[in-house]
């Protein structure tokens, strides 16, 4: 239960932040992604920033300065993500032995709830940084794309991870 709460909240904060509009833009071909969608720790692969990036018609500029945003953001949220991933692996064992150490559950409950403030931080400091490159055409542009991503998620996911609804 723990690792699927933990999971949902990590992908909603760094799939949400990160792609709807921190990976709206292009930084460059050749960072290493796995798949088309996303690469490693939740950042978006070339194939998609590269797609955005035209959608939204960015310039060389504005490339250059959105690769150094995400790097940057990039920088900073991978040791939030490595705490998360810590967390989890403690208290991966907890109330396996029949005893529930509810001081040490509160303990890393606490972590996790400042490592998620801390990775709704940075994915905000990351979108005003990236809107703020954008000329405002761009910006309605992005917004536009942010919602109907949002609206797509949802159908998939449901509000914050639930199974949607049976279609009737």
């Amino acid at each position: 239960m723990f690792y699927s709460k933990r999971k949902k909240i990590g992908f909603a904060v760094l799939f949400l932040g990160t792609l709807t509009i921190g990976t709206i833009f292009a930084f460059g071909k050749g960072h290493g992604g796995f798949r088309r969608g996303f690469g490693p720790e939740g950042f978006p692969s070339p194939f998609l920033i590269e797609r955005i990036s035209k959608e939204l018609g960015l310039s060389d500029e504005q490339k250059t300065q959105a690769k150094a945003i995400l790097e940057s953001s990039k920088e900073r949220i991978k040791p939030l993500m490595d705490q998360m991933k810590q967390n989890h692996e403690t208290a991966k064992n907890l109330g396996t032995d029949g005893n529930f150490d509810e001081a040490r559950v509160n303990e890393i409950a606490n972590q996790q709830s400042e490592t998620m403030k801390q990775l709704f931080i940075e994915k905000e400091k990351t979108k005003a940084q990236l809107f703020a490159i954008l000329t405002p055409e761009q910006r309605e542009k992005a917004k536009q794309m942010q919602d109907k991503f949002a609206e797509r998620m949802k159908g998939r996911f449901g509000k914050f991870g639930e199974k949607p609804a049976p279609s009737e």
